[in-house]
């Protein structure tokens, strides 16, 4: 069974804030640091019901939250994407450049302009197949 009968529409994006949420906190639980951890399990509890009374509303937003917006919600969604991925790109590819520049180590910068450039390429060949 698919999520998307197991869940309304107006609580999948609850359910993502939640779910991933807890794993930081639990996360940030075992590393030591209880009080960040309960602050954790706060903020996203607090998000969560903030997504899901906005999801419920009629906005551009909702219908995207909630996964069942128009064609022009759709696109105005995959165009936000669009320039958040380059913004995240962006800057990862200029701390990596600036991390080596000054002899340090990029760490995962590296890391995610590897996965970003693999996920790119493997993307345009699927796509390029399918259509």
């Amino acid at each position: 069974m698919q999520l998307s009968t197991l869940l309304p529409k107006r609580t999948r994006s609850t359910a993502v804030l939640v779910v991933f949420g807890g794993a930081l906190a639990a996360a940030t639980w075992l590393s030591g640091d209880h009080g960040f951890a309960v602050a954790l399990v706060v903020f996203y509890l607090v998000a969560a019901v903030v997504v899901y009374l906005v999801a419920g509303g009629s906005s551009d937003v909702a219908a995207i939250m909630r996964t069942d917006g128009d064609e022009r919600q759709r696109s105005l969604d995959h165009e936000a994407t669009r320039w958040s991925g380059i913004a995240m790109a962006a800057v990862a590819l200029v701390a990596t450049v600036v991390l080596v520049a000054q002899g340090k180590d990029p760490g995962g910068y590296v890391w995610i302009c590897t996965v970003g450039g693999f996920s790119y390429v493997v993307a345009l060949f699927l796509l390029r197949r399918r259509r």
